[in-house]
């Protein structure tokens, strides 16, 4: 495109684009540096990568949804593996360096300068730490992130009809948007999600447009299941999950956070307000523009819709917010003559570029060095023998770390989780199982259905003690997790022999009991008399 060749060719820009691509590579390293790792879907993401097995190996999943709705990523992660011998452990750091820098340099590019950029960023994590941890994560929505903000750069800016002028380059624009949606599916799947794009353009005016992101959109899912290579089985997982977590009858605070109810940070919203009321002041800005804007409306309508779907914002708003921040600054960058002042604008660039570093590479409160002490069980421990599930047997839990945690750890095992990475999958007995531990805070009982199913290859794993079962046994694993499992047939003979003892002893007691002289009962009679009469009346 003539306007990233145009900035690439100045000096300055070049500059600030290796600097800042530096800068975003070095932030995760950092980070992970401190000993933190994602500790959730990146981990089975990876795992399952190093194995040969189907999820339904390794998940107890409800019939007809054990389809792979991650194919391209797990694909990916494969050829490193195979082909290129990464280890389990270096396809999880490639997770999270090379995502958070893809959606970075992306933001780059599309953005009006690399300063733009590094300044929109920075402000919104002062509003919204929220983001760097979700750009963190090594999960493959951050490619569905990425191809936002490409298609926001190629279709949502004033002068796009203008700089895509004839016919063979508005061709090669929805191609280049149909390639990256088909990606994107193949890739991360909820393909649905990129509706909310052409919606955004139809209630911003924009229907010329909007009707052709909506066909690139038709067009890029069904290439991207057709590269799946199980085009109706990817549908039905998408279709029938989707429906079974969005029409479960539970509390909404039951769900996990990404699907739970919320909305924007206020503080966030604040500071939307305020950049417009400076821009509008500034006269780089009218509200007919701003209502016409394609990605502010996009931004609005997530913010809207994460009032019941928490995840509308968190990963459609704020790449939005991002793509128009980075606008909006340009316009207050050139509406500012003190920035032609070269100590003036270098300091700046120097100030912000530091802060950004810092706030993202801090550990303050050991918010990433902590993650060390959540180690999961090491089955091979001595005092561990015979605690491992075994062979053909399922982990019962409540809680999705069981899950991540030892997945992870040990992706060949030969056993299976009730729990896995998405509850909509569970088997319905399975899920009111589950919801019914969460709505009664995880007391004993709730966990009966599960301990009545478990056989002697099963195990019950807890994040924490969850109280005493006369059928089951406990030690402590690691840490954080408990390990119950069935009582042998010796510790159940003991304990009956234990029960007979206790009744032949109390038996001998009774018979002793009867044996008392007369002068001995009548002493003992004297001495409750004596008690009564000295104790005092009872007070009600």
């Amino acid at each position: 495109m003539k306007s990233i060749l145009n900035f690439l060719q100045e000096k300055g820009n070049l500059l600030a684009l290796l600097l800042i691509s530096l800068l975003m590579l070095s932030i995760p390293l950092k980070i992970i540096s401190y000993g933190w790792t994602p500790t959730d879907d990146a981990t089975r993401h990876t795992a399952f990568s190093t194995i040969d097995k189907e999820w339904s190996d390794i998940v107890v999943i409800k019939e007809g949804l054990g389809a792979d709705h991650n194919p391209g990523w797990h694909q990916i992660l494969k050829f490193l593996h195979k082909k290129l011998n990464v280890s389990k452990e270096n396809l999880l750091k490639f997770s999270v360096i090379g995502l958070f820098l893809l959606v970075n340099l992306t933001g780059i590019l599309v953005s009006p300068t690399p300063v733009c950029w590094l300044l929109s960023f920075l402000f919104v994590i002062i509003c919204d730490l929220g983001v760097l941890f979700r750009f963190l994560l090594g999960r493959p929505y951050i490619i569905s992130c990425a191809a936002t903000l490409l298609i926001l750069r190629l279709y949502a800016l004033p002068n796009s009809n203008k700089e895509f002028g004839n016919r063979n380059k508005k061709i090669f624009r929805a191609l280049a948007v149909s390639l990256a949606i088909a990606l994107s599916t193949w890739i991360h799947g909820s393909f649905y999600l990129f509706l909310l794009i052409p919606l955004s353009f139809l209630i911003a005016g924009k229907i010329k447009e909007s009707v052709q992101l909506f066909f690139c959109t038709l067009l890029g899912t069904v290439l991207g299941a057709i590269f799946t290579g199980d085009f109706f089985g990817f549908f039905k997982f998408h279709v029938l999950a989707t429906i079974n977590i969005f029409t479960e009858k539970t509390f909404n605070w039951l769900l996990v956070t990404e699907f739970a109810s919320g909305v924007a940070n206020t503080f966030c919203i604040i500071f939307i307000f305020a950049i417009i009321t400076l821009c509008i002041y500034k006269k780089k800005l009218t509200i007919k523009e701003l209502t016409s804007d394609p990605s502010f409306i996009m931004m609005l309508l997530s913010w809207l819709l994460s009032i019941m779907v928490i995840r509308f914002w968190i990963d459609w708003g704020r790449i939005a917010l991002l793509f128009w921040l980075a606008y909006r600054f340009k316009d207050l960058i050139d509406s500012s003559k003190i920035l032609d002042e070269p100590r003036v604008k270098y300091c700046l660039f120097i100030f912000a570029f530091l802060t950004v570093y810092f706030m993202c590479t801090n550990d303050g409160g050991g918010r990433y060095s902590k993650i060390v002490f959540d180690q999961p069980i090491n089955f091979s421990e001595e005092r561990l023998a015979g605690w491992a599930p075994e062979e053909g047997g399922i982990v019962y839990s409540d809680n999705m770390g069981v899950f991540f945690k030892h997945f992870y750890e040990y992706p060949s095992a030969p056993w299976k989780y009730i729990l896995g990475f998405e509850s909509a999958i569970m088997p319905d007995e399975d899920r009111k199982v589950l919801r019914r531990i969460g709505y009664n805070f995880r007391l004993p009982d709730e966990f009966l259905p599960w301990i009545n199913k478990m056989t002697k290859a099963d195990r019950l794993i807890t994040i924490g003690p969850v109280g005493e079962f006369p059928q089951l046994e406990v030690i402590r694993g690691a840490r954080n997790y408990w390990i119950y499992r069935l009582k042998t047939a010796t510790d159940t003979a003991n304990i009956a022999s234990e029960t007979a003892s206790l009744a032949t002893e109390t038996v001998n007691l009774a018979s002793s009991t009867s044996c008392i002289t007369p002068v001995k009962t009548f002493a003992a009679t004297e001495t409750v008399n004596i008690t009564t009469e000295t104790s005092p009346p009872p007070t009600f």
